[in-house]
């Protein structure tokens, strides 16, 4: 995979406040970089599970 700039970014943002919306247009990856960050023991949710929303 690709480095992402946006991930240092991201990381940052969780530090402090732990809900983080990633928006932008589509296909570039929004979801990929939420499933890496999800390995480094962050929770991943989507509203696309009718569950969830």
């Amino acid at each position: 995979m690709y480095p992402r700039f946006v991930e240092g970014k991201a990381g940052e943002a969780l530090s402090d406040t732990p809900p983080v919306l990633i928006v932008g247009p589509r296909r570039v990856g929004k979801t990929t970089l939420a499933r890496k960050m999800e390995a480094d023991g962050r929770d991943y949710l989507t509203l696309d599970d009718r569950v969830t929303l």
